[in-house]
């Protein structure tokens, strides 16, 4: 009984020490839950002004020019008359292949005419005495008919001469290579000494053009249409001149102005693709061929195009979105559709007006339906969100 009785009273005396507490701390005004305060946020009006829409592609820059010197005669290499990768001008002279032989041959051509000439003078008076003694009586009609054969033979073998002359002239000026224009020369494939020409070593260079560029690239169907209705094609049949910008891979904006100077006549059914061909001036070398580029094209210009930060714009599974704080000052999300992407600011063709207020700071923090806390954009007369200068 004593044991019971003791349970009881704890029990007792625990249940009074809790009421006691909680009244005591149920009256405390101090302690009662109060709500975090709204996020802030940045807002701002979209931007209206005007804006140029671009087409962009990526391309791959090759020569303009590019010449593989080859040896077109026989013989012994003198001698390799530049610097590795060094810069060549038209008719420098590149390398030399021994002469001799070829020199030895036209001289040969040159004696042979002579003989084929002196044949000729001969046969000629031949025929002419011929023919007085035939009509003197004195001589025969075979005799004439034999030196009008000399004679025509000697002539044939005088225009064979020649051309063995010209051809002996040829090969001989095929062992001075020159330059055949201006540009880059890569390093030599054939040292001096060793015998090139057909059946040997033939490549002995290379040389690329670098003042200009041709960049090629492939444009889609779709794009193909469109910028087929932007740029009607001219009813003079001239090439075409669409102008043209280019950048490198390091390269943000597009420093390199060109146009276009060829379009494949057809779209090819394999790929659904044209392939087209821009022409860059290159005038500080920096375009090599081979590098990666992009390429852009103007294709439309809005003078009202309404921006936000590219930063502002979100993405769900139902599309892209905006959060904009509403008069209540409560966040709300707004579907858009999204047109092109201008120096870090992406056009919205439809869902924003001039007047709403797009949080560009801050949009992870801003729940739609929640209420927010918002702080205008500063004024620098830019676009909303876009720091001054």
């Amino acid at each position: 009984m004593l044991r019971r009785h003791t349970i009881s009273r704890a029990v007792h005396i625990t249940l009074l020490a809790l009421a006691t507490a909680t009244g005591i701390y149920g009256c405390d005004s101090r302690n009662a839950y109060v709500p975090p305060p709204p996020p802030k946020v940045t807002v701002g009006a979209p931007h209206v002004g005007p804006v140029t829409e671009y087409m962009e592609f990526s391309g791959t820059i090759a020569a303009v020019e590019s010449v593989d010197i080859t040896a077109r005669v026989t013989g012994t290499l003198r001698s390799a008359q530049f610097r590795d990768g060094s810069t060549v001008h038209k008719g420098d002279p590149l390398f030399i292949i021994e002469p001799e032989p070829y020199q030895a041959a036209l001289q040969r051509a040159e004696a042979e005419l002579e003989v084929q000439q002196a044949a000729l003078a001969r046969a000629e008076t031949e025929l002419a005495r011929s023919r007085k003694l035939l009509t003197e009586k004195a001589g025969s009609e075979t005799d004439v008919v034999k030196w009008q054969q000399q004679r025509d033979s000697a002539k044939a073998n005088i225009s064979r001469a020649k051309a063995q002359i010209e051809t002996a002239r040829i090969d001989l000026g095929y062992t001075r290579i020159t330059a055949p224009f201006d540009g880059q020369i890569s390093r030599r494939f054939a040292d001096p000494g060793n015998v090139v020409g057909p059946g040997a070593v033939t490549r002995l260079a290379t040389i690329v053009r670098r003042d200009q560029v041709h960049v090629y690239f492939n444009i889609n169907e779709r794009d193909l249409l469109r910028l087929m209705a932007e740029r009607p094609k001219p009813k003079t049949a001239s090439a075409p001149t669409m102008p043209l910008e280019l950048a490198l891979a390091d390269e943000d904006r597009f420093p390199h102005a060109g146009k276009l100077d060829y379009a494949d006549p057809g779209v090819d059914p394999a790929t659904g693709t044209m392939q087209l061909r821009g022409l860059f001036p290159n005038p500080s070398g920096r375009l090599l061929p081979g590098l990666f580029a992009r390429i852009r094209v103007a294709v439309g210009q809005s003078d009202k195009a309404m921006m936000v930060p590219d930063r502002a714009i979100g993405q769900d599974q139902s599309g892209s979105y905006v959060i904009i704080v509403n008069a209540q000052n409560i966040a709300e999300q707004r579907a858009v559709v999204l047109g092109a992407l201008h120096e870090g600011y992406r056009v919205v063709t439809k869902g924003l007006t001039a007047e709403d207020r797009v949080v560009v700071n801050g949009i992870q923090r801003a729940r739609p339906g929640s209420p927010v806390d918002p702080t205008p954009a500063p004024d620098t007369g830019q676009p909303a969100g876009k720091p001054a200068s």
